[in-house]
């Protein structure tokens, strides 16, 4: 049984590999259509022509002395050799502009209608000729010279021109790509990717990311030393994706970008000085207006917050909030009971039993905000996610939570800076990548934006990062000083492989890094990957996968997803490393969330998992995927919500 697991192991390795050299020829091929259609044109003639001629039979010289416009047969190869040459000249010296808008196209076609007249005209004077000669020849063997002949034109002719159109099919189609090409990635601050296609959702606003402490991030760095538009081709720095309402921080070494919802965020469209400004006497003059107390409420969540995040904050939020990534118009109204038609939930049944805590009256939301302000909500996203990936539901989290809700990208994913390997081990700094890495990063980011106790609500490998950094506050000396009050987990494993086999192959390969395949292991992470993610493949739309797509043009992505897929295994955990963990966070209240037909996390897997923990619960989630947050976030909300609320009396108690 050994043996023939290994064989058909060996043999599926095999298909594999047969199928990535596939995968790498067709790219080739496409990537390189004109010089495969230009050698064809060349090769094609010369095979055709010595069956209706005898091109071994004369030399060179003799085939020129013999030489006759109107009944010779072997111009014809002559002017494809020609016409290809011409082609293949100008294809390799232009290059992306010049092959979307410049000489390339034109040239070509001129190249291929000028061959098509000429040979038509040869095909005209040649069909006169041969019927001529045909009469006046004698003998049989003169006539049989002459039939095969007289059949060559045609098919040679007729080969001339179907290469000649497909020289310009194929032209326009290289134009078509290489202005596409130019559009995506020409770096230009004002429309750079065409934004309002990649980034359908957020408004076109001007750009003011400001890293913490002044500090600049190493991407704009490199951009002031390099000459305007001489990045790499598909790669751009990371502030010039980054939207209005976008921060960043800098925390053991790495610039993170995050974003912040607030519970009271006023939907008003101000510059930055007047929204300073009205916050700052809304504090100190008192108004018995409710817009007034929106706005004190609002500026004492700033002030309970450190003065890093305030400064940030304040010089970031001056767009309008409603075209912010933080609004969601799916969610603008009521969250509706997830046992309505639209969203059908297996076991809400705690749902209905806190409908009083999820609307949150007025004189809860007045009480004790100071304490409420350290309190907040932390959202991890899992492989190939972002901070753009809780849009749906970031700002009515914090509306129904009473709670600062913050967001960050990952190292590796989003807008957060890419470290390289001699980067980390030139300044001796921990590898960025692996887990347990990211733990301390994550306790060092809720320390610096002033949270003192957090619910941590992971998402795939992302649940598994909140699980570690509960064991981390639980089992040892918490130097960050901050408490995990309850983690959320939506559609954890603890054995699961998040990197997908066809990129581990991608990645692991000598070409890992080049740009043969860098298009590969694009298409595999977001279309590929998001494809088995999704139950309901509708709500998969182009702007969705762009969303996706958009952070793997940030600098370095390749390097940090080469170094995210040699840790892998990294989310596969040992018997006894998943025990000592279940134990350590047993006691910390837990909220399991499955999507009833996920490809990727089973329901059992996540009913076994929660079933570990003392004080949790499970809920699950019918006719949604790996991607609830994506896919159903009104029953997302429903579920969440009840749990976080029956956190915070707790919280408050304690600090009265």
């Amino acid at each position: 049984m050994a043996k023939g697991g290994q064989y058909f192991e060996k043999v599926r390795r095999c298909i594999r590999t047969v199928f990535f050299v596939a995968a790498l020829v067709a790219s080739l091929v496409v990537t390189s259509l004109p010089v495969v259609v230009a050698v064809m044109d060349v090769l094609v003639p010369c095979v055709l022509i010595s069956s209706f001629t005898c091109v071994r039979c004369y030399s060179f010289k003799e085939h020129l002395r013999k030489y006759a416009f109107k009944s010779s047969l072997t111009d014809i190869p002559m002017v494809s050799v020609l016409r290809s040459i011409i082609i293949i000249c100008i294809y390799s010296i232009c290059d992306g502009p010049a092959l979307s808008h410049g000489p390339y196209l034109g040239t070509v076609t001129l190249a291929s209608l000028v061959s098509v007249v000429l040979l038509s005209v040869k095909a005209c004077v040649f069909s006169v000729n041969s019927q001529i000669e045909a009469e006046a020849s004698v003998s049989l063997t003169r006539k049989k010279l002459h039939l095969k002949k007289s059949w060559g034109m045609p098919v040679l002719f007729l080969s001339s021109v179907v290469f000649a159109l497909g020289h310009i099919v194929v032209a326009y189609r290289t134009s078509c790509r290489a202005r596409r090409k130019l559009m995506f990635h020409r770096v230009d601050p004002e429309a750079v990717l065409s934004c309002k296609n990649v980034f359908s959702s957020y408004q076109k606003v001007p750009r003011s990311p400001v890293p913490s402490g002044g500090r600049t991030p190493q991407s704009d760095s490199e951009m002031r030393r390099r000459p305007f538009g001489a990045t790499t081709r598909d790669e751009l720095p990371a502030t010039v994706l980054a939207d209005s309402d976008s921060l960043f921080i800098t925390c053991q070494g790495l610039t993170l970008h995050y974003k912040l919802s607030l519970p009271d965020s006023p939907p008003h469209n101000l510059s930055s000085t007047s929204f300073l400004e009205s916050r700052v006497s809304s504090s100190i003059s008192s108004s018995t207006s409710s817009t007034a107390g929106g706005l004190t409420k609002f500026n004492r969540h700033l002030l309970c917050m450190s003065p890093k995040v305030q400064r940030q904050f304040y010089r970031s939020y001056s767009n309008q909030f409603h075209g912010s990534s933080l609004y969601a118009p799916l969610l603008d109204g009521p969250v509706t009971s997830p046992l309505t038609e639209d969203v059908p939930v297996l076991r809400l049944e705690e749902i209905g039993e806190e409908d009083e805590t999820i609307n949150l009256d007025s004189q809860y939301l007045e009480q004790n905000l100071e304490g409420t302000a350290q309190v907040g909500i932390v959202l991890i996203h899992g492989f190939g996610g972002g901070v753009f990936s809780w849009r749906h539901i970031m700002a009515s989290l914090a509306r129904q939570s009473n709670c600062t809700v913050a967001a960050f990208d990952r190292p590796g994913w989003g807008l957060t800076s890419r470290l390289r390997r001699e980067d980390w081990e030139k300044n001796e700094l921990p590898n960025p990548y692996k887990l347990e890495n990211q733990v301390d990063l994550l306790l060092s980011f809720c320390s610096e934006i002033g949270f003192s106790s957090v619910v941590l609500i992971g998402h795939d490998d992302g649940g598994l990062l909140a699980l570690l950094a509960a064991q981390r506050v639980q089992t040892s000396m918490n130097s960050f000083n901050v408490t995990v009050k309850g983690v959320v987990l939506l559609n954890v494993s603890l054995s699961r492989e998040v990197v997908p086999s066809f990129a581990r192959i991608l990645l692991h390969t000598s070409l890992g890094k080049k740009h043969l395949v860098r298009p590969l292991l694009r298409t595999e992470i977001t279309q590929v990957v998001n494809r088995r993610s999704w139950y309901d493949a509708t709500k998969m739309t182009t702007e969705v996968l762009a969303l996706y797509k958009a952070p793997l043009f940030v600098e370095g992505w390749d390097e940090a997803l080469h170094e995210i897929g040699k840790l892998s295994s990294e989310t596969i955990l040992s018997v006894k490393n998943a025990e000592s963990l279940l134990q350590a966070v047993e006691d910390i209240p837990m909220l399991v969330i499955a999507g009833v037909e996920d490809s990727l996390v089973s329901l059992r897997s996540c009913q076994t998992m929660a079933s570990r923990f003392i004080n949790s619960r499970l809920v699950a989630i019918s006719g949604c995927g790996h991607l609830p947050h994506e896919e159903c976030p009104k029953a997302l909300l429903a579920a969440i919500s009840p749990f976080i609320c029956r956190l915070f009396p707790v919280y408050d108690s304690q600090s009265q």
